[in-house]
């Protein structure tokens, strides 16, 4: 059913993912930059604050879609119909009950909304807002059961080109209308609308591939492989719910604790880290189809090959990223929106380091999703959350933002950092995970390594403006890249790398 290599449909979900993120990475910072001279901070505040508290109630982010993909794999290897139309139809009716349970639970919100929004400043109209931001949630859910079994084919490539157009359509109405109404609701419909059409795209688009999705007649699972996707979904759902809840709360917390227009400032911070962490993310989630095709060969050499060509990638990538926010975030935030949206070195550190981390364990999460593992890992994710929602308080009140930040990296390196490693390493890779931990060791020391050396650089000439915020850039990437090349160019997983950028 799926045309192509696993190499050639990995190529081609990075590279349009990646031309879509630098596409789409421009056109978000020239929008950000007129939303807050237009509209204002104050606003930009209360639309991430919604976008936290709706990311705790947004159960397609939770592992659903995960867990329908790990579904498919199976009988899109076998070419099997029927099981695929009747896997569709099940998920239709699940989303449908999905979507119903998210406009109810968010409904229920409303009244608490005066208690998480603390701002000097009177803003009209608020529970419009939630209620507009709650409906795009909602909407969000539509067709997405046929979005994944293009995924779970491995052409996101379709899905990436699809979500180019409409996202820069929608952004520059979105601009337009900022600089000419200056009215923050018609911002938020566009969002709705846009989200609209990109759910009725892919749904046409998977019509178009897989006409039988759609046969309603033969579209009857058995009550196995129900009971094995519900089985599959609870534990899915308890740990991205675990999850969603340790990332949501921060800016919840910051917001109680601290003051909501701080979440608005912090907020043009975790665009730049989101932006950052969504290009790797592009690559790695190409990979998971992948890995979660090559699993069923149930070959230990060959997905430890992988996962060490992965590891190298995710070390390197996220080694460059934490040596360049440490010095280069608060000097684009000043060159970006100006000094007084600059939130100090220990915010960018704690910032940096949970940065670091997110985008080095991306290879553990890509295996972890792809050879549905979740019923092994669902308690450590509530543990973790747990853990975050405690220290961010106790570190927020005494510390500030930066320590409600710190304790999400606390909580992390306390419960799933070593966990799930071991896990995956035990009953796929069936050895020890101390390379693993071994790894995280030298590529800190790397990082520290590349950080003394950019700094001392950086201290024999000084270079104003865009121009020379790039030449640091650049020469941040240079130092600490040249750091990593010399870690791997002698080692098995860069010839294997090398070999397969070849082909």
């Amino acid at each position: 059913m799926n045309g192509g290599s696993r190499v050639q449909n990995t190529s081609r979900n990075i590279i349009t993912g990646l031309t879509n993120k630098i596409i789409l990475l421009i056109l978000s910072f020239v929008s950000r930059k007129v939303f807050i001279q237009f509209i204002g901070v104050e606003y930009l505040g209360i639309n991430s604050l919604f976008a936290n508290v709706l990311t705790i109630l947004s159960l397609a982010d939770m592992g659903f879609g995960i867990a329908m993909s790990y579904s498919y794999y199976k009988p899109l290897a076998e070419n099997d119909e029927e099981k695929l139309a009747a896997l569709v139809q099940f998920y239709k009716r699940i989303y449908n009950i999905i979507a119903s349970v998210v406009a109810l639970a968010g409904i229920c919100i409303l009244p608490f909304l005066k208690y998480i929004i603390n701002m000097d400043k009177q803003i009209d109209y608020i529970y419009i807002y939630y209620v507009i931001a709650l409906a795009n949630t909602v909407i969000s859910y539509l067709f997405v059961y046929k979005s994944n079994i293009i995924s779970a084919d491995q052409k996101s490539y379709l899905i990436n080109r699809l979500q180019l157009w409409v996202s820069i359509g929608k952004m520059i109405v979105q601009m337009g209308c900022v600089i000419f109404f200056k009215n923050y609701m018609v911002y938020t419909i566009i969002d709705v609308l846009a989200t609209l059409l990109n759910n009725i795209l892919i749904s046409n688009t998977a019509n178009k591939l897989y006409p039988f999705i759609n046969k309603k007649n033969n579209a009857l699972l058995d009550k196995k492989s129900q009971k094995d996707i519900f089985l599959n979904m609870k534990s899915v759902f308890l740990y991205k719910f675990s999850a969603s809840i340790m990332s949501g709360t921060d800016s919840i917390i910051m917001s109680t604790i601290v003051d909501t227009t701080i979440v608005g400032m912090y907020s043009n911070y975790l665009t730049l880290t989101s932006q950052i962490t969504s290009f790797v993310q592009i690559v790695f989630s190409s990979f998971t189809a992948s890995i979660g095709n090559l699993v069923i060969e149930n070959e230990c050499k060959k997905n430890y090959d992988v996962f060490r060509i992965m590891q190298m990638i995710s070390h390197i990538m996220s080694g460059i990223v934490c040596v360049c926010l440490l010095v280069l975030a608060n000097d684009f935030v000043e060159l970006w929106l100006g000094i007084e949206y600059n939130m100090g070195k220990t915010m960018a550190f704690a910032i940096a380091t949970n940065t670091y981390f997110t985008i080095a364990m991306q290879p553990i999460w890509s295996y972890r999703e792809a050879t549905g593992l979740y019923n092994k890992t669902k308690y450590v994710m509530v543990a973790t959350a747990g853990v975050n929602i405690v220290l961010s308080i106790i570190m927020g009140l005494y510390f500030g933002a930066p320590g409600i930040v710190f304790a999400t990296v606390l909580a992390r390196l306390s419960t799933y950092f070593w966990y799930e490693p071991y896990l995956v390493y035990k009953l796929y890779f069936k050895q020890k995970a101390v390379g693993y931990y071994l790894n995280f060791v030298i590529s800190i020391v790397l990082i520290f390594l590349s950080y003394i050396a950019t700094e001392k650089v950086f201290s024999m000439f000084k270079i104003n403006g865009w121009f020379g915020w790039i030449v640091h850039a650049a020469l941040t990437c240079c130092i600490t890249g040249s750091f990593y090349f010399v870690r791997y160019v002698w080692t098995d997983e860069f010839k294997m790398c090398i070999n397969k950028m070849r082909r």
